[in-house]
C-alpha cells in the first residue's frame, strides 16, 4: 500500500505551552510514555526529532529499511483555546491497518484533550493490562464493558459509580463510548478500554493515573485479574 496521511485538527481548552508539553514530554498522560530529547536530531522514542519549535511545532520520524513513519504537531493559539493540527504519514500494510490507525488516532487525540483540560501539566503514571488471547473473538469488548457495569443506555456525559480494579468503587464519568473504545474519567485518572477484535487484536486497558501515591504494579495486576475473570 502506498503512503497515506492521517490528518486531524482539534481545539482544546488549554494554552499552547501546556499542549506542546503534553504532545512531547507529557505523552504518558494520554498516549504512552515516550522519551523525547528536546532538540532537532534528538531521540524521540525509536525515532528522531526533525522539528523542535516550542510551543508551535514539533515533528519526528522513524525509518526501518523501506518503511518509515512521521508525526507532526502544529499548535496555534486561539482566543482562550489552542488548535492542534496533527499529521501522521506512513506506509501502511493494508486498508485494515490504516483503518486501525485512523480509529485509534481519534481516541488518542480525544484523550489528549481530556488530559490538558482536566489534568494540565500533571505528571502521569501509565499503566497497562492485556486481556487473554481469547479476547480476540468478536464481542469481547462488549463483555468487558458489561463487566464494568455499563448498560446500552449509558452514554457519554453520564456519571456512575464503577468498581475499578485496584481502586474500588469510585464515581466515573463516561467521556468516550464507541463500538471499540471506552473512556472513563475519575477525579485522578483517565481509564481507556480498547477493543481491537476487528483488527485481529484483543482487549487492552490503559490507565493514565495522576495521583502521587498510585501503586502501578498493583493496579495492573488487579486489571489483569479482572480481565482473566471476564474471559474465564
Amino acid at each position: 500500500m502506498p503512503r497515506a496521511d492521517i490528518t486531524r485538527s482539534i481545539t482544546v481548552a488549554a494554552p499552547p505551552e501546556v499542549v506542546f508539553e503534553a504532545v512531547t514530554t507529557g505523552s504518558a498522560g494520554w498516549l504512552w510514555p515516550v522519551d523525547v530529547e528536546p532538540r532537532v536530531g534528538g531521540a524521540a522514542g525509536p525515532g528522531v526529532v526533525t522539528v523542535w519549535d516550542p510551543p508551535s511545532r514539533w515533528a519526528n520520524r522513524m525509518e526501518q529499511g523501506d518503511w518509515w513513519n512521521e508525526l507532526e504537531h502544529v499548535i496555534d493559539e486561539l482566543d482562550g483555546a489552542t488548535r492542534l493540527r496533527y499529521r501522521h504519514s506512513s506506509v501502511f500494510a493494508d486498508d485494515g491497518q490504516l483503518d486501525g490507525a485512523e480509529t485509534h488516532t481519534d481516541f488518542y487525540l480525544h484523550t489528549l484533550a481530556e488530559y490538558v483540560a482536566w489534568f494540565p501539566g500533571r505528571p502521569a503514571t501509565w499503566i497497562s493490562a492485556e486481556a487473554p488471547a481469547t479476547s480476540r473473538e468478536p464481542g469481547s469488548f462488549d463483555r468487558v464493558v458489561e463487566a464494568l457495569g455499563l448498560t446500552a443506555g449509558h452514554e457519554v456525559g453520564d456519571a456512575l459509580v464503577i468498581d475499578l480494579p485496584g481502586v474500588g468503587a469510585v464515581m466515573s464519568g463516561i467521556d468516550w463510548r464507541s463500538g471499540s473504545f471506552l473512556g472513563l474519567r475519575t477525579a485522578d485518572a483517565l481509564y481507556r478500554v480498547f477493543g481491537r477484535e476487528r483488527w485481529g487484536g484483543g482487549v487492552a486497558v490503559t490507565v493514565h493515573h495522576f495521583a502521587d501515591d498510585v501503586d502501578a504494579a498493583a493496579v495492573a495486576a488487579a486489571w489483569e485479574q479482572r480481565l482473566r475473570e471476564v474471559f474465564a
